[in-house]
């Protein structure tokens, strides 16, 4: 599994889906945003990496390397999250008084606890999506 690759797409994805919210209430006058706007960079970054270890290994992840990429994966999502989280501070210091907890707090960590929960959930669900998606479409007949 490659790291770096699934950091690099949840930390783009990340900030996309911020910029076009952010956008989107400033001058629209909307009021979007939402936990699944949290959980998509690390759904993305999963599917994408699950379908390039079957490109890379041309062959499903087992049970076991899945799971330790959840593992891994989690822990670098909930610590890039964290790294965005004050780095949004300092460039929309506004954007700080919509944070669900103070960080440090109790709140905080009970929130940032289901978080890596949910993180791992996914990271391993939409893992093996991948894969099982990249191996039907190499096992697909072509239709041209």
């Amino acid at each position: 599994m490659n790291y770096l690759r699934y950091g690099g797409i949840f930390v783009a994805v990340a900030i996309l889906s911020a910029l076009i919210v952010f956008a989107l209430n400033t001058w629209a006058d909307a009021g979007l945003g939402s936990s699944g706007q949290l959980l998509a960079p690390a759904m993305i970054a999963a599917l994408l990496e699950g379908r390039s270890f079957v490109r890379d290994e041309e062959r499903m992840p087992n049970s076991s390397e899945a799971w330790n990429f959840a593992l891994l994966a989690t822990a670098l999502a909930i610590s890039l999250n964290i790294i965005l989280s004050f780095g949004a501070t300092y460039v929309i210091p506004a954007g700080s008084a919509q944070s669900i907890a103070p960080v440090g707090t109790r709140p905080f960590w009970i929130m940032l606890g289901i978080s890596a929960v949910i993180y791992l959930l996914s990271n391993r669900f939409f893992l093996g999506l991948g894969a099982r998606n990249e191996v039907t479409r190499r096992d697909k007949p072509d239709a041209s």
